[in-house]
């Protein structure tokens, strides 16, 4: 009886003992993401390997790490650690350590290899929306505008609520030239997105797409944010005269002639017309004009017959459409901003439309 009291105590102690350093080590760690939260990465870092001192095999310490020194820009110990992640087969880590790596890989100017991983990736892991808008990244970067809208249009699909891929569509589609279509994708991106500096300079380069404001000898300032990272910059100048022959049963020169047609009758109307006024007019000249070419009964199965055109007509046939106008532009206009504060009676009763499909202005 001794010698079985004496063996179930020591496992017990065994046992917390594994517990405690479970716990210490989850503590440990939870303190390091605090450090990298705050841009503190060697402090993180230095935690982070405190973790791995108690435990070599912290897969959740080699994912934390690798993030750490991928902010740091050091690409070789963000490849090193987040490799060991991905050999580790932990499903829930798996993912995110694939885009770990393959952005040191790109990092280090390996673009194809960075692609080639992420297609490893998807095979592993299945459909995911973050290698997806990975590999579209990088194809973007290597200028393959084909592959970017293939992968970024695949990630929308999987999920429509991270605004990052929206905006890269916009980018792709722009330099396309599918520059009608761009226009709702930077809506779309500035519906989640409307008030970080990408979204002012998205807004930018949407009123020059839209003929709304005039291009720029600099080109609007591009830029991405995934997981924590900053993207480079890439920047495009947009054409004057965008092209005008039909694409995927959109006929462009019409939507052109709307937007002229407005301009013109806006500039008419009055000597000098606010940029704010010229956007929204433009905006509802589009829809309206997109209107007219579905209903000459053209099959359209495109997303954007299918999914953007139809939700944007269905705010500009609300009674919210002022209301989402200045929500989308708070970042590009102060009034925007102003008129959000001023008027939030008018903003919870967007909002509750946007969420519920109901109009609760009565409420």
């Amino acid at each position: 009886m001794k010698k079985i009291l004496s063996i179930l105590f020591s496992v017990s102690i065994s046992v917390l003992s594994s517990f405690g350093q479970v716990s210490n080590i989850q503590s440990i760690i939870n303190e390091g993401v605090a450090l990298h939260d705050s841009a503190q990465y060697q402090k993180a870092i230095e935690k982070f390997k405190l973790a791995l001192k108690i435990n070599p095999n912290s897969t959740l310490a080699l994912y934390e790490i690798s993030l750490s020194y991928l902010e740091l820009k050091d690409y070789e110990n963000a490849s090193k650690f987040s490799t060991q992640v991905i050999n580790s087969n932990d499903k829930n880590l798996s993912v995110g350590a694939y885009a770990v790596k393959s952005e040191a890989l790109a990092g280090m100017k390996q673009i194809d290899n960075a692609i080639t991983l992420l297609q490893e990736g998807l095979i592993k892991n299945g459909e995911s929306y973050l290698l997806h808008f990975n590999i579209a990244l990088n194809y973007y970067k290597k200028g393959n505008t084909d592959k970017t809208l293939e992968h970024v249009s695949r990630a929308i699909e999987l999920d429509k609520t991270n605004s990052g891929a929206f905006l890269l569509n916009a980018y792709a589609l722009r330099d396309k030239g599918y520059w009608v279509r761009s226009i709702y994708s930077f809506q779309l991106f500035l519906l989640l997105e409307p008030d970080s500096k990408r979204s002012k300079n998205a807004f930018e380069e949407m009123l020059q797409t839209m003929l709304v404001n005039p291009a720029t000898e600099i080109p609007v300032e591009r830029s991405f944010i995934q997981q924590q990272l900053m993207r480079d910059t890439v920047s495009r100048a947009p054409q004057e005269t965008p092209p005008l022959s039909p694409v995927d049963g959109l006929n462009r020169d019409a939507i052109y002639n709307a937007i002229k047609r407005s301009m013109d009758s806006l500039k008419a109307a009055k000597k000098e017309t606010d940029t704010y006024l010229l956007f929204t007019e433009v905006n509802r000249s589009i829809l309206n004009a997109l209107q007219k070419e579905k209903e000459q009964g053209a099959l359209r199965s495109s997303s954007f017959w299918t999914f953007d055109f139809p939700f944007f007509k269905s705010i500009l046939d609300s009674n919210h459409y002022d209301t989402y106008c200045r929500y989308i532009s708070v970042s590009y206009f102060p009034e925007s901003l102003q008129w959000w504060e001023n008027n939030k009676a008018d903003a919870k009763s967007f909002i509750h439309w946007f969420e519920n499909g109901e109009d609760n202005s009565n409420d």
